[in-house]
């Protein structure tokens, strides 16, 4: 959550700039090009990965066992990799169809790029497994601050353009991959020695299909917007627009994914369906405590983060957002429910459904996109993010008994959001004066009213209270020994 933390503003920072410094147009081509990463990076991170940090859990440490596991998903996942760059490399070099415009040097750049994050997803599924969730952050702020660093500087100073971009994004993936292999060398075996066969990954084939399933749900609206749009006035440059909804609307996906990803190991290790049911709830309840909160103001007001952070060309993203940012929930309550089904050994059942989302969405979009562009693209982002939702809920429903939410932690979490929905509405109607101040108010009423109301658990906010005591105490202290 720390790295998250770090990196969401970073990343923000990143589309943000580069909304500046590029062209709408080639804004747009970079935009379809880290969707690209994006969806490639969901399938790499589905099988063995996964599989890998389900058996190193599970496993003791320096275990024979694991050893196997960690070859075997090293040379499948990086033999994976090789062939989704060079899939993307032929289809892009005999047919532009993918990136319009774009050359041979940035098409191969994505290619190393692809085979880069193969071997780092692997390191990071072992770092998972292992709960070294300190390192995983970590690869992740490298990453980012690497790509940040390096896309800015060589965008702004040496006007790289999307090029640029590309030679960012793959020494940030080697960044990212140098330091998961540093933090887990006490880990890894030796190259040499048995490779676990096919039997121990047979559970990477249905998180492969099921994560690649997902994945394309969160990715679909950008990668096909210009497709199926192309010949009813949609552009590139409706792409940029769109993909700075985006940018803002998905970004609470970050946290609810650090989250899943925390406890996976957990219900791994679960020793039966209550206990398994119990981690997921305690990553779950932040959905409606936290994240939601956040997910309201980009539904209700917008205009307020499009208007001050990005040039007024982009100001028709302000309907996209709305959209998006309600199939942002979806998104984020979808991936909970597939990783703890995946770390329950459910990934069957559940790629066997995902694929009823990916269809919503693609229809919803060719039905829409034609005549309402962007709005459109987003309806189908929301459907698909719910019909997956509904799909994988009702795998979970089967094997888990669910508890009763108590009646006042409900009552107080309906107050508290509803004292926010009021002042959202209320910024929302009083401009670009005090819009701002009012968001704020509403939301530090929200956590006011959900901490004392007892929405949020006691024991949580024990632990606030504990942190934020040591961090006071240690403050004098410091200067005192200054």
């Amino acid at each position: 959550m720390i790295g998250i933390v770090l990196t969401a503003p970073l990343n923000y920072g990143f589309g943000l700039a580069l909304a500046w410094l590029l062209p709408t147009t080639e804004f747009g081509v970079v935009s379809v090009l880290l969707t690209v990463l994006l969806l490639a990076t969901s399938v790499l991170a589905a099988g063995f990965p996964w599989a890998l940090a389900r058996t190193v859990a599970r496993a003791d440490e320096h275990s024979e066992g694991a050893a196997e596991a960690f070859r075997g998903a090293l040379v499948g996942n990086v033999a994976m990799g090789t062939a989704l760059a060079g899939g993307f490399a032929a289809v892009q070099l005999t047919t532009g169809a993918i990136l319009p415009g774009v050359g041979p040097g940035l098409t191969l750049l994505v290619a190393a790029t692809i085979v880069v994050l193969a071997l780092g997803q692997v390191l990071v599924g072992g770092l998972q497994g292992a709960q070294r969730f300190t390192a995983v952050g970590a690869a992740r702020v490298v990453e980012v601050i690497v790509k940040v660093a390096l896309g800015v500087g060589v965008v702004a100073l040496l006007g790289a353009g999307a090029v640029g971009v590309g030679w960012a994004l793959l020494l940030g993936a080697a960044g990212a991959a140098c330091w998961a292999w540093w933090t887990l060398r006490d880990r890894l075996p030796s190259l040499r020695g048995a490779i676990a066969g096919w039997r121990s990954f047979a559970a990477a084939a249905p998180m492969a299909a099921g994560t690649t399933g997902f994945g394309l749900i969160g990715t679909l609206d950008v990668l096909l917007l210009g497709a199926i749009g192309h010949g009813h006035g949609v552009t590139f440059a409706a792409v940029g627009v769109y993909q700075v909804a985006a940018i803002l609307a998905k970004a609470p996906f970050l946290a609810g994914s650090a989250l899943s990803e925390a406890v996976f190991p957990f219900i791994a290790r679960s020793r039966g369906a209550a206990e398994a049911h119990g981690w997921f709830v305690t990553a779950f309840r932040w959905v409606p405590l936290a994240l939601t909160p956040v997910v309201l103001v980009l539904v209700v007001t917008p205009e307020t983060l499009v208007g001050r952070l990005f040039p007024a060309e982009y100001a028709a993203a302000v309907g996209p957002t709305r959209v998006v940012a309600i199939g942002a929930l979806g998104l984020i309550v979808g991936d909970m429910l597939l990783k703890a089904l995946f770390a329950r050994g459910f990934a069957g059942s559940a790629a066997a459904r995902i694929p009823l989302a990916a269809v919503a969405e693609i229809v919803t979009m060719v039905l829409l996109v034609p005549g309402h562009g962007a709005m459109g693209a987003a309806a189908g982002f929301a459907v698909g993010a719910w019909v997956g939702v509904l799909a994988l809920a009702s795998v979970y429903v089967r094997h888990h008994r669910l508890g009763r939410v108590p009646a006042r932690v409900v009552t107080a979490w309906t107050a508290a959001i509803a004292v926010l929905g009021a002042l959202l509405t209320a910024a929302a109607l009083a401009g670009a004066v005090l819009d701002l101040p009012l968001i704020l108010l509403g939301l530090t009423g929200y956590v006011v009213l959900a901490v004392r109301g007892g929405a949020v658990p006691a024991a949580d906010v024990a632990r606030v209270r504990d942190l934020l005591a040591r961090v006071t105490r240690r403050a004098p202290a410091e200067e005192a020994t200054a």
